[in-house]
């Protein structure tokens, strides 16, 4: 991979607030157009969710970092650490730029306002995955620890599955997973044709591993979940179906 800087620049300035995907992507079709280009990213190292919020067994870091070393060899400038409104107001980053693209909010949760949310040993996913991330990368951070509790993972998405893999190799004693939905059919169903995506019940790597491990599949399907304090333990508890007690809660 060889750097490849745009044969012109517009001398335009373009200011892009946020360095996950989109903002890499955006950034990178700015610079091909000649645009002079800034990157802001608040942590302390760009990528956004390709950086903390995937963990590094499903994409390594230095391929990350590899993309982002070429952007910067190709003319972005990028900046850490920046929190929009802290370290700079958006007065003057709308004065020093032509134009703002604004490419942030892929890490805020979505929370379930349910009784006993405010619990001790409920974290949401990002928290847990970008704590572990950054401790693994040398940051000297506390972070969420998964070693010998009993675990529950809120939601079967792409982030629920790495929320999965990332508990067993942190060495949870168990792991299960609540979905709201119920469980697909096997093949598609008549009201699934194709070329419309295929609602299908699908393994990814989190669940062979737990199966291989727990010699059953994480997941149980049509859960509502309800949060709520045993009275018996300062510990959280599920009170869904066979589920009395749990040690962290992700969601």
């Amino acid at each position: 991979m060889t750097p490849q800087p745009p044969p012109y620049r517009t001398g335009k300035k373009v200011a892009v607030v946020g360095s996950g995907p989109s903002g890499l992507a955006a950034a990178a079709q700015l610079n091909k157009a000649g645009h002079l280009v800034t990157v802001y990213e608040r942590n302390d190292r760009i990528g956004g969710l390709l950086m903390y919020g995937i963990p590094t067994m499903k994409l390594s870091k230095k391929v990350v970092q590899r993309r982002v070393d070429l952007m910067a060899a190709e003319g972005i400038t990028f900046k850490t650490n920046m929190t929009i409104g802290d370290d700079i107001s958006s007065h003057d980053l709308t004065e020093e730029y032509d134009a703002v693209v604004l490419c942030i909010g892929s890490t805020r949760p979505r929370d379930l306002p349910i009784k006993g949310r405010h619990l001790e040993g409920i974290h949401t996913a990002m928290t847990f995955l970008e704590g572990w991330q950054k401790k693994q990368m040398g940051n000297d951070i506390d972070h969420v620890d998964a070693k010998g509790k009993d675990v529950i993972v809120i939601g079967g998405g792409d982030t629920g599955v790495d929320c999965i893999g990332t508990s067993l190799r942190l060495d949870a004693k168990s792991v299960t997973t609540f979905e709201i939905l119920d469980q697909p059919p096997p093949t598609r169903a008549a009201n699934n044709p194709w070329p419309t995506w295929p609602r299908v019940f699908k393994v990814d790597y989190a669940h062979e591993e737990v199966k291989l491990r727990q010699n059953k599949d994480p997941r149980n399907f049509n859960i509502l979940s309800d949060v709520r304090i045993n009275t018996c333990s300062v510990l959280v508890g599920l009170y869904i179906s066979d589920y009395a007690l749990v040690n962290n809660v992700i969601i």
